[in-house]
């Protein structure tokens, strides 16, 4: 494992990021889980360890939403084939009317990446005290997705959008009856037999997480100061802290433990079908879907899996097969899975700490990844 600490080192020392948890499992056994550098440098400085939580930021979408998802697919209470209109009556007019669940998981719905919803509604708060956090206030964000303009036509581009997400989250709300940390909790949680990744609300009292040690996000002058235990994404900040593209919370472990059930499930004993879940962790196709895209439902495979040429290079690096997948979070952090080698690499970061100015992960990242493939798997 040497050149692997090697480079994780060599993160630290280039300022990659302040800290970071590398998790590696081969063959379903967990080969190194270490700690490396601080989780927090400002306003002062604390100590990575193996047990630190992270904001996972948009692994949130993989982990909660995609997978309830699958399991209201697997249960028959939707299709992939409805329109979003069957659930959310409001979202409508025009080319929205075409919008599937399908173009949401694939990312071709034709909805913008992003949107600041969250900036009325911190401007809100001025006035009006608790207003952040406030059923109101996640109504507000609702409907600003609801009368989002299309900047393309549902199955045209492939377009990555949290606003995509958000709206599955209202959707699996409607059709599960359950808040979607509830769901989670009750139909992905307890399966997985995890108790270390969470949604954090923002009225949790600070005294009922003292006991979690978290890695700090960015320094927010609009949020006074430093981010650590709150979620680092504005917008779900504003929603409550829960929300379908971001807000869940976990240690290296607790992911680990999570991508497990995904894991059992291909083998046919995990909380989906063997079936469903090859569906979602498979490279979609067909005429719904934009040249070009990697997508697969919720998950993301290698753009440029092993043996082809691209412009770019994937997040996973150069190694990792077709059957692979993964997804990455804003903060830092990532999980990518090569089915056909049995490799699991979980790598959670706090590279926004303290400015999310800082991108020099995206070198980073795939480089450590052929050194962990190389040295674990072989060339």
């Amino acid at each position: 494992m040497g050149r692997i600490f090697e480079k994780m080192k060599e993160g630290l020392r280039s300022s990659v990021f302040p800290g970071a948890v590398l998790l590696i499992a081969h063959r379903e056994k967990i080969v190194m889980h270490e700690a490396f550098g601080a989780a927090m440098i400002m306003p002062e400085k604390q100590e990575m360890r193996r047990e630190t939580v992270f904001d996972l930021a948009s692994l949130t979408k993989p982990l909660v939403t995609t997978a309830a998802m699958a399991l209201l697919l697997q249960d028959k209470g939707l299709s992939l084939e409805d329109r979003l209109t069957k659930y959310i009556p409001e979202f409508s007019g025009g080319d929205k009317d075409d919008m599937t669940l399908f173009h949401l998981l694939t990312h071709s719905s034709g909805l913008p990446a992003w949107r600041p919803y969250s900036q009325a509604i911190l401007e809100q708060e001025k006035n009006e005290k608790d207003f952040i956090g406030s059923k109101e206030a996640e109504t507000t964000v609702l409907k600003m997705a609801h009368d989002e303009a299309l900047i393309a036509l549902p199955g045209e581009k492939s377009l990555y959008s949290d606003v995509g997400f958000i709206l599955l989250g209202e959707v699996i709300e409607q059709v599960s009856q359950m808040s979607l940390d509830l769901f989670y909790t009750q139909q992905i949680l307890t399966p997985s037999k995890s108790t270390e990744s969470f949604f954090v609300p923002i009225d949790e009292s600070p005294s009922d997480l003292e006991h979690f040690p978290f890695a700090a996000t960015e320094d927010l002058p609009h949020r006074n100061g430093v981010i650590q235990g709150i979620v680092h994404d504005d917008n779900a900040y504003v929603m409550g802290g829960v929300a379908g593209h971001a807000g869940l919370f976990s240690t290296a472990l607790g992911v680990y433990h999570l991508v497990s059930a995904w894991n059992s499930a291909l083998k046919g004993s995990g909380f989906l079908s063997p079936e469903i879940a090859t569906r979602f962790v498979t490279r979609q196709q067909g005429r719904e879907v934009p040249e070009g895209s990697s997508r697969a439902l919720g998950w993301d495979t290698p753009s440029h899996p092993r043996g082809s040429d691209g412009p770019g290079i994937s997040s996973s690096g150069h190694h990792f097969s077709a059957s692979s997948f993964g997804h990455l979070g804003f903060t830092g952090t990532s999980i990518w899975v090569d089915q056909e080698k049995e490799l699991v690499v979980i790598f959670l970061s706090n590279r926004v700490h303290p400015s999310s100015k800082n991108e020099a992960i995206r070198k980073f990242r795939p480089e450590l990844h052929d050194i962990i493939f190389e040295e674990v798997v072989g060339a």
